[in-house]
Order: structure tokens, then sequence, then C-alpha cells
């Protein structure tokens, strides 16, 4: 009885994606080997919740966007910006894991700005933001390889304009692919870019705010000390 179930299941399976096929609907969750007429990889369209989630991780980049594009301002008011352009890098740094060969990271991000010129905060106003790291196998004994991996953005359109670059170089090759968001089959992985994108985007956010309290800190610091030397400098008298 059960295998007979099983039988019948199966046969309207096929037959449902038999008739997808004729009518030219998009591949199903389930259907990762369809393909379009081109010949390229169908899309797995997503489900009702990831849409809803991609949907929310598209208008929190928006969000952190305009943010970002606000401390612009504060940026090219500190004379920052250079060639239209701003960014930070990290520290390189060695990462040894359990059974994995050693290797340096360092990264960076760098946001391309538009405009300037203009009498207040310089004109300037956020374009794209990208995210670069660079990975060099240090293991002795090994050929060398280095991976360098660029994630961008414009900023219309939340994350429809998202690219994955990854450039691997070794000895004997040297190859780049590239990834557009909307053309990567997975809609796990669409997913997993977006909010790798939008976590680092908080970042950025989070880095320039540190900046600004640290500015505001100092000139604390600063007028603080002044006041106090200023004030107990003792008694006047004619030189």
């Amino acid at each position: 009885m059960r295998i007979s179930f099983v039988l019948i299941l199966s046969f309207l399976l096929t037959v449902g994606l038999l008739a997808a096929d004729e009518k030219n609907e998009p591949a199903s969750q389930a259907d990762s080997q369809k393909l379009n007429p081109d010949g390229s990889i169908a899309l797995i369209p997503y489900n009702a919740k990831q849409q809803q989630k991609i949907e929310r991780i598209g208008k929190e980049v928006d969000d952190y966007h305009a943010i970002i594009n606000e401390k612009v301002k504060f940026l090219s008011f500190e004379k920052k910006i250079k060639d239209s352009r701003y960014g930070q890098v990290t520290n390189a740094r060695e990462i040894h894991l359990p059974f994995e060969p050693r290797y340096v990271m360092h990264s960076r991000f760098v946001m391309k700005l538009k405009g300037g010129g203009g009498a207040e905060g310089g004109g300037f106003s956020l374009d794209e933001l990208s995210f670069w790291s660079r990975k060099s196998l240090t293991e002795k004994g090994k050929d060398p390889v280095t991976t360098y991996r660029e994630l961008k953005n414009s900023t219309a359109g939340g994350v429809k304009g998202l690219t994955l670059s990854v450039r691997t170089v070794t000895n004997a090759d040297d190859n780049t692919l590239n990834f557009e968001l909307e053309k990567i089959q997975s809609p796990w992985e669409r997913l997993r870019l977006a909010t790798a994108y939008r976590d680092r985007l908080r970042e950025v956010a989070r880095t320039i705010d540190r900046y600004i309290q640290a500015k505001g800190k100092l000139e604390t610091r600063m007028v603080s000390e002044s006041v106090m030397e200023v004030s107990v400098s003792g008694d006047f008298q004619e030189p």
C-alpha cells in the first residue's frame, strides 16, 4: 500500500513538472536542473517566506544607504573624500583554522560618490559601495594562491544591482568569475548574499559614527583642558 502511494505521488509530480515545462513556467523550489530555452540555468523562485525576507532586506539596504549618505556631509567637511571616494581598510591578519592551511587576509570598503563642488557638505552623495577582500595562502610547501572578492552595489533599488566578483590568481592562471544577485540560481544563496551586504552596510554606518564620536570627544577634551589651564593661571601683574 505504501509503495503504491509513493509510485502514485511520483507520477503526479512528474506530470506536474512536464506540464510546467509545456507552459514555460518557472522552476519550482525542488527543480534545480531546469534550464531556460537558451540553455542557461533557470532560477529557483523564492517561496512566500523568502520573498518577504528579500523585500525586507531590500528596504533595510535602502535605509542604510540613506543613513550613510547623510554622513557623507561630515566626511566632506573633514576633507576625507579624495577623488570622489572614501574608504577604510583593516589590518592584515593571519588565520589558521584546524586542518586548514595558513593564509593572510585583509579587507576594505570603498564608497564611490557623485556630485561635489557644492557649498554645503561638498555636494557629494553616495553612488556605489563595495566591500573588497584579499586572501593569500601562506602555507610553506604549497603553491601560492591569492583570492580577491568584491561585493558591490549601486544605491538605486535596494539589492537589485548587487554583484559578487571572485578573482583567483595562481602561478599558472588568473581567473575571474562574476555573479549577479538576480541571476544566482539558489534563492537561499541570493538571500545570504543580500544579508551579508546589509550587515556590512550596518558596520560602515557604525564605523563612521565612531569617527564622529571620536571627533566630538577630542574637541571636548581639548576645550576642557584649555578651560582648566586658563582658569588657574594665577594672579596677573605687569611684566
